[in-house]
């Protein structure tokens, strides 16, 4: 089985608890003004929880499609970029080169 095929409980318990702490929260709280929402990370971990259940091609199927749907949530959110031009189009105008 690949790595990319195993979905490790550990490690998910590991980034939710890390999502929970409250050095996380307060970052979070600084840079968005709002607390951070860690469904994701629990969603993962009940999903790795119930792989000892299934088959190799189960799983297989299922961390292909919760990839596909994690890179699409991925994918439509902003980037640093979108950040940048922002900034660089609120200048004042002759700030603009």
């Amino acid at each position: 089985m690949d790595d990319e095929d195993v979905c490790k409980a550990s490690q998910a318990f590991d980034q939710w608890f890390a999502c929970l702490t409250v050095g996380k929260q307060l970052s979070n709280y600084y840079r968005y003004g709002e607390k951070r929402g860690c469904g994701k990370h629990w969603s993962k971990l009940r999903l790795c929880m119930g792989m000892k259940l299934r088959s190799g091609e189960s799983r297989k199927e299922i961390m292909r499609e919760y990839r596909e749907k994690e890179d699409a949530e991925r994918n439509g959110q902003p980037s640093v970029l979108d950040v940048w031009t922002r900034r660089r189009d609120d200048r004042h105008p002759s700030a603009n080169i």
